[in-house]
């Protein structure tokens, strides 16, 4: 007897169209599962996957969307730059709007300007800004990058790689130039400015979460700290003399 022909999609139960991939064992659903909902375009792997693995794989990628979106609905941007990133005080936090991840201030470790692969700007915690100087105001220019860079007329790449400390994900990067752009024209210097922004930016953080961390060490306490501790509440009686001699005697290792 001849195998009856599958008419259904397993996964929506709705009647299979000419659009359709097929999974292990012959079954066949509904493309846009694999390639939109779950997100497999391989067709080694199509072929590999069970329907319950496709199931768990768009259920995972629905909770990361939502999860992505509860982040961004939470995130309320105090500054943006372009097209680019955006910075919440509030929260302590950045986002690259390319493809929307957000990222803690205090994470920071360093990042580095890289125009067609060249390093040509860089700063970090306990760095200095190097290549570039920070912005005086408003729309004001950066200088001192230029003076690294090879004469070109053309550039193909300008992103940001910012190192972050998360061992599973440790770089990011801010693109802001993909495409060959002549830097003679507006486009560029545009880009360029905003580039800049970013430098000058990502370093004030950087600046002040030394700051901060430098504010927020706490000195160690000695055995001197401790002795003048118990002989203070010795002196208000709310400890014996017997008591503050067996202290002093475990303080001072007799």
């Amino acid at each position: 007897m001849a195998k009856e022909k599958q008419k259904v999609c397993p996964i929506c139960e709705q009647k299979l169209t000419f659009l359709k991939s097929t999974l292990k064992d012959g079954i066949k659903v509904c493309a846009k599962h694999v390639v939109t909902e779950a997100n497999l375009v391989l067709t080694e792997t199509i072929e590999q996957s069970t329907v319950e693995e496709i199931k768990e794989r768009i259920q995972l990628i629905k909770v990361a969307r939502e999860d992505l979106q509860k982040e961004a609905d939470n995130f309320t941007s105090s500054k943006q730059i372009g097209n680019f990133v955006a910075f919440d005080e509030v929260q302590q936090k950045w986002a690259t709007l390319n493809s929307w991840s957000t990222f803690n201030y205090s994470d920071i470790v360093d990042f580095e300007l890289l125009e067609d692969g060249e390093s040509i700007a860089t700063g970090g915690l306990g760095r200095a800004l190097v290549g570039g100087a920070l912005f005086g105001g408003v729309g004001a220019i950066v200088g001192g990058v230029t003076g690294k860079r090879k004469s070109k007329d053309v550039c193909s790449s300008l992103r940001l790689k910012v190192t972050i400390n998360d061992m599973n994900n440790p770089v990011v990067y801010i693109n802001f130039i993909e495409t060959k752009t002549k830097k003679d024209g507006l486009t560029y210097k545009t880009i360029e400015g905003a580039a800049q922004e970013c430098l000058s930016v990502f370093q004030l953080i950087c600046d002040k979460q030394k700051d901060n961390k430098k504010e927020t060490i706490t000195p160690p306490i000695t055995v001197a700290d401790e002795l003048l501790k118990f002989k203070g509440l010795l002196d208000l009686e709310a400890i014996t003399q017997d008591e503050y001699d067996v202290k002093k005697k475990e303080l001072l290792g007799l």
